[in-house]
Parts: structure tokens; sequence; C-alpha cells
């Protein structure tokens, strides 16, 4: 997080943000600290100058001291041992490695979004030359971010980036742009439909490999699924555990609603859970999306311990 904007009211900073200062009550001018919790802290604490006897005044009445914000990502998780990430990287540098092109190639790649970006670097990588064409004047696609004319950063997508995506962490490397992603703690947050401004959240264990790790996240969430709708879901989907790959890729027919109810999988589960992971995968809705697309998805978050970590920019 490399800016905030906050806006100061008392009413939810009583409720929410925990004031500290320093090791003695009586503290002038130390560096205190807006401590967040839960859902709101995500690794983050946010530190400002200024003394303890005025603090809780300044704040209920809506003054705005300067800011001095201090931020703190998690590590970056070990995915470079994983059996995926060796396999992108292996595809990655026999672009680089293969024969020389006797006629390089004028490739045209219309968009520059994130799939004509990559597809251009691997071009050139592999001795061709690509000629990129956007018709904005931002590069990214549904990820593009940009500043207005006052300053602001504006952001077109969902930029998050899973443990398990490894050409993107592959390509992120190759690229040393690897410290633009700020990690954060393991744990899924999810909006609740049928309870506005609540947040149920899925806490993975570090201290578990997968799959006990999202199995135990799931056990110990009592708030979104009930424990026979958890019951249904898991048999729902011993075929595609027992299947494989090959299981997987035969149900791109169908679309994530139908292959729920197909499996006899409560509509809740799809209400509650997959509307939201069927728009961050693709930005569409369930009843639209392949189940190939989820069950790839759930498949990395199940067999890679850092699978459903999440990064952002």
């Amino acid at each position: 997080m490399s800016a905030l904007n906050l806006s100061w009211h008392s009413k939810s900073l009583d409720s929410q943000v925990a004031l500290r200062c320093g090791a003695y009550p009586t503290c002038s001018h130390q560096t205190n600290a807006l401590a967040f919790r839960g859902s709101e802290s995500m690794g983050h604490s946010l530190k400002f100058p200024f003394g303890n006897s005025s603090a809780k005044t300044r704040l209920r009445n809506h003054i705005r001291p300067p800011l001095r914000v201090v931020c703190m990502d998690y590590p970056r998780p070990d995915l470079d041992n994983t059996v995926n990430f060796l396999e992108a990287a292996l595809l990655s540098s026999s672009f680089r490695s293969s024969p020389r092109p006797a006629k390089p190639l004028n490739v045209v790649i219309a968009g520059a979004g994130l799939a004509g970006l990559s597809t251009a670097k691997y071009l050139a990588d592999a001795g061709h030359k690509p000629i990129l064409l956007e018709a904005r004047d931002v590069l990214g696609g549904k990820v593009a971010a940009w500043k207005d004319d006052d300053g602001d950063w504006y952001e077109t997508g969902l930029h998050i980036f899973f443990g398990a995506y490894p050409n993107v962490q592959n390509l992120f490397g190759e690229l040393g742009i690897n410290d633009r992603l700020q990690w954060k703690e393991h744990s899924m947050i999810f909006a609740m439909p049928n309870k506005p401004g609540e947040f149920s959240r899925f806490d993975f264990p570090e201290v578990l490999p997968a799959p006990l790790n999202g199995i135990l996240a799931i056990l110990k969430n009592n708030e979104m699924l009930t424990w026979p709708e958890k019951v249904k879901f898991a048999i729902g989907l011993l075929p595609a555990i027992v299947g494989g790959q090959a299981y997987v890729e035969a149900q791109d027919g169908l679309s994530v609603q139908e292959w729920m109810r197909k499996q006899g999988v409560p509509d809740r589960v799809t209400t509650e859970v997959f509307i939201a992971m069927s728009k961050a995968l693709n930005f569409i809705n369930p009843d639209e999306l392949s189940m190939q697309c989820i069950l790839i998805a759930l498949n990395r978050f199940l067999q890679e311990k850092h699978g459903s970590k999440m990064a952002f920019l």
C-alpha cells in the first residue's frame, strides 16, 4: 500500500481503532499508532506524531493532523519451488534459449492488457519483433491504473495476485518487479450478501500444509455456510478431487451454476461464495463462467500451501 486516503470520523474510529501511545500514559510528542483489528488490518499499522493529551480531542473534533504512514507487508511466501512455478519458469526460459529466427517475424498484437503485454515480452524473448497496439493512452487493460490531474489513482479492475498464479509470479520475477507485490495475511474475506456491512473470514493456518490449511479454514468458518451445506459441498467436490485434471477439463461445457446443481450443492453456496469467486476470476456471473475455471483455481488452492495467499499492487 503506497498511499492511503484516510477520512477521520470519530464514530467509526471509536468502534474500529485502538489508540496507543508509547510506553507511558503521559508521553508527549511520541509516535502514536492507529492499530486496525481483524479484517481492517491486513498486516498494516498506521503511525503519526501527536501528543497523547490532545489525541482524542483532535479525533473527536475531526482535526486532521499530518500523517506519517508506515506500512508493513507480510514476507513473500516460498513459491519458487512448487511444481506449477517450476513448469512456468521452464516454459518461459525456452523462449530465451531457443535458436534465433533467421528472419524475425513482425507480429501485431491488438490490446495492451496483461495478455498482450506478456505476449509481446515472450515474442521479443524468442527473437521476434512485436508491434503492440492499444486504443487508450494507458496500458494494462482490466488492471490498468493511472493518476488523474489531481494526483488521485484510478484502477479499472481487480488488482489481486494469488500465490497459485505461477505464470504471473514467474513473469514478475523475470522483469525484476516482484517487490511491487504487497503480500497480506493468509485469509480470504467475503462480504455477506444477507448482512450488509458485515464480513466473514476464512483464516488459513501457516503451520499446516495444503490441503489441511484450507480444510481447517472452511471448517472454522460458521458464518457463511452451515455444516449441512459444507458436507454437501464437500461431497459435490469429490469427483473433482478423485478425477484429477482429466475430470476438471471435462467440465468446460458446464457453467458454475449448472455444475453446482448437477452435484447437488445448495444454491446458497453459489450465492455466498462463488458469485464473488466468479467475478474475481473472470468478472462475470456463475451462470456465465465455465466450471473448469473454478475447478482449476480450487485445485491449485488445495494443492499448494500458499496458493490462496493474496498480494496487491
